[in-house]
């Protein structure tokens, strides 16, 4: 590295960044963002004014970042990424809103991650998420952490998902749509309603194929848990139960497994109603 890639090598730069830190002498950094030691920023990338970029993250060439951001530590962005820009929403006025991102998250080339409308204030994304190339995700969107997106996912805005989630590439995600802690949501599926935790969701047609076994195994899960949560799938979705009617047995056969009460919040909490078993 050159004298000139050491702290302070940017042009226009009024950014406060200790001398740890690499950033390319091509890169412009408006006044007033914050850069976190060890950070590295690479050829004709843009950061607007008022960004937070934690401790030890790679910001790699022709990264566009928009004013209200806030990165963790450790986060790696990859060429070409858009984050924290101004939303694809008619109804934006250029009211202050944040983009939140937490700790040691990927995101790959190409992504798109639009900031918050007065409606939120915010789009939040966790920590240790790992999104992949040409995702997009849209105004008011909240993550949870340990996250994983694959290829070409398009999130319209106010979208919802837990933790330990994984998503296939190609999936369109309805605004306003939620998927529940430790779902699996196959390739090219379409969740247009709110997928209750625990499910594996299939593509062709969309519908709950089942319990993520497999996920759940590797998330150390007992074997008593999971086999709770395949009952109360089948009180929610075989029995022929209505929703009021399964919600008040899941409670009476469960009223003390935890997991069991997170589906059933979950459900009571849905706005756009839950996805079926197929």
């Amino acid at each position: 590295m050159s004298d000139t890639d050491k702290g302070g090598g940017c042009r226009g730069c009024g950014a406060t960044a200790p001398m740890e830190t690499g950033i390319h002498p091509t890169a412009i950094i408006e006044p007033g963002t914050e850069v976190g030691e060890g950070v590295t920023i690479g050829p004709y990338t843009v950061i607007e004014g008022d960004v937070v970029i934690g401790e030890g993250c790679s910001i790699g060439p022709h990264v566009m970042i928009g004013t209200g951001t806030r990165l963790g530590k450790g986060c790696r962005i990859f060429k070409g990424a858009c984050i924290g820009l101004e939303p694809q929403d008619k109804k934006y006025n250029g009211e202050k809103t944040h983009t939140i991102i937490g700790d040691n998250t990927l995101i790959r080339e190409f992504v798109t991650i639009n900031r918050g409308t007065e409606a939120n204030g915010e789009t939040r994304i966790g920590s240790d998420c790992w999104i992949m190339a040409y995702c997009h995700i849209a105004h008011d969107c909240v993550l949870g952490n340990d996250v994983t997106i694959s290829n070409g996912l398009a999130m319209a805005g106010h979208v919802e998902v837990g933790n330990h989630v994984t998503i296939g590439g190609i999936v369109p995600i309805h605004q306003f749509t939620r998927i529940g802690d430790y779902a699996m949501v196959a390739a090219v599926a379409r969740p247009f309603t709110d997928v209750v935790p625990f499910a594996l969701v299939g593509a062709e047609p969309t519908r709950i194929a089942g319990v993520n076994k497999v996920g759940l195994e590797r998330r150390g899960f007992t074997s008593r848990q999971i086999r709770d949560i395949k009952s109360a799938y089948k009180i929610l979705f075989r029995d022929g139960h209505s929703l009021e009617e399964a919600i008040v047995r899941l409670q009476d056969e469960f009223p003390d497994e935890q997991n069991v009460k997170h589906i059933v919040d979950f459900v009571r909490s849905s706005r756009r109603n839950i996805m079926r078993m197929g």
